[in-house]
This record gives C-alpha cells, structure tokens and sequence, in this order.
C-alpha cells in the first residue's frame, strides 16, 4: 500500500525522526542525517532510532528515506567540490544503511558554465566512484530538478542516459519524482491524461521499477517556469487534479509518497493527500 508522509525535522537528533512524523500523523517519512546547508554529521542514537520506530509504527528498512545535503554538485568543475560531493555521498549511504533506510535521495548539481554534455559526463563519472567497491545496502536515488541555470537532471532523456550507463556496468540506482520539479522543468501534470503521459515516458525511458518513490508538491510557479517553489496541495498552478492522478499512479506502483511542502500547512496538506488514496490506513 502506497502510504504518505512528509519530511520531517531532526531538532536535538536523528533519533526523533520518528517522533517528530508520528505527531504529524505521517505514515512514513523522509529526514536529513546532517544539516543540509553544511557542517559535521553527529552520531546517531540507533538504538532509540529504531525503538522509536517501532514504538510509532514504522517498518524499519521501508517507510523512511534519506535526503542528501542540498550542497552535492556532481556536475562541478571544482575539484574540491566534486570530490567533496562523492565523499558525502558514500557517507550519506553508509549511515542510510546504518539505519536501514532503502535510499538516500540527491540532486545531481550544477553544470554552471560547463557544456551539458561535457557535465554529464563528469556527473555519471561520479555516480560510478560513489559506488566503488560498495558495501552498503542503501540505493542511491536520483530526483528531477527544476531546471533553473544549468541545474542537470532536469528532463527524462538525461536520466535515461545515466540509468543505460550504469546498467551497463551492473550499477542499481533509483528515481525520484519530484511534482513541482517536474511541472516547472516542464512536464504538465495538471490532467489526469497528461499525467499518464509523463509516466509513460518514465517507464519508456528509465523504467517504472527505478522509481522508488514521489516528492509530492504543487507548484507556486507557473507551467515551465523552471523555478523550485513548492505550494500546498491543491493550491498551486498543478491543482488538485493533477495531483490526485499522480497520487493514483503511485498507488498503482505501490511507492511511497513524500510532501515537501511548508510546515505551517503540512497537516493539512497530509489529510488531503491521503484522501487521494481510498485504502484503509493506520493514522
């Protein structure tokens, strides 16, 4: 069954992930295991991690993911920067492991003033080093961007070449679908039929069992704007209806979703997306 949740604060430590998405009355959710914006990871309470997953009716190893620090840039022609990227990466997946947590999310960067090609390239030179004699049991999973300046990951095509790379070489990594992204990078998912359309080309282009799970966001921006700025459910130019088709295909699949949107709603956001899902649930 397809549950939702959000992203949720580690306010005093990773250990009360769990809590914090218990009060929220989420069905699973999504943390950060360090500051995003930069700064030294602390060590987790594992022990209180998974005692409080239990204790709130979480599956350990399925109903929680990780996001990387906002500052990964595979793409970069800064060495330090790109090494810096690889090495927290590699980091980010082991302590997901740590925690039986199935993926650790990412964006993929910048080319800034590379030429895109050129980026990809580097960035799919990357995906390989992270993986390099790999240990760890959490997946490496890559989410659409937006599209502002040369952010890559942008449209299906460029995945698909990373995903048809690495498959070559016996590398697994995931997909994550981000709503706002997709609609500001343009993809229009504000009918039902035109969601079908874009999961279509998913499942064309990378395959619909890479995708592990949906970012569920509306967007403040217009239809290709290209600009990130999630808006609550149902008040954004997706709407609604957009959005509860995407919520139908994800049932279809039986991936998770996660909101992203402004705590100062969320709860709200949360009973709505879960309406769009008719299945008995738990909170």
């Amino acid at each position: 069954m397809t549950k939702v949740g959000a992203h949720v604060s580690i306010a005093g430590g990773v250990a009360n992930a769990p809590g914090n998405a218990y009060d929220l009355k989420c069905e699973c959710f999504q943390l950060f295991t360090r500051s995003p914006r930069g700064g030294q990871r602390k060590e987790i309470d594992l022990e209180k991690f998974f005692e409080d997953c239990q204790k709130y009716n979480f599956e350990i190893g399925k109903d929680y993911i990780v996001h990387s620090p906002y500052y990964i840039n595979l793409a970069s022609a800064d060495e330090k920067i790109y090494q810096n990227s690889i090495r927290i990466l590699q980091d980010e997946l082991k302590v997901a492991s740590e925690i039986k947590c199935p993926y650790v999310i990412t964006h993929l960067g910048s080319a800034k003033d590379q030429d895109k090609k050129v980026a990809q390239k580097r960035v799919l030179a990357g995906l390989v080093a992270i993986y390099k004699d790999y240990q760890n049991s959490a997946m490496l999973t890559l989410e659409i961007a937006a599209g502002s300046g040369n952010v890559m990951g942008v449209d299906l095509d460029e995945f698909k070449f990373y995903f048809d790379e690495l498959k070559k070489i016996g590398i697994e990594v995931g997909f994550c679908f981000d709503t706002c992204h997709a609609f500001a990078g343009g993809y229009d998912l504000r009918t039902s039929e035109k969601v079908q359309e874009v999961f279509r080309e998913i499942d064309q282009k990378i395959g619909l069992k890479n995708l592990k799970c949906i970012h569920f966001n509306d967007s403040k921006t217009e239809f290709n704007s290209k600009k990130d700025r999630h808006e609550h459910i149902g008040k954004g130019s997706i709407g609604e209806i957009g959005l509860k088709s995407v919520a139908q295909e994800a049932q279809k699949l039986g991936i998770n979703i996660y909101l992203e949107t402004n705590h100062d709603q969320i709860k709200e956001d949360l009973i709505l997306t879960k309406s769009f899902n008719e299945a008995k649930r738990t909170r």
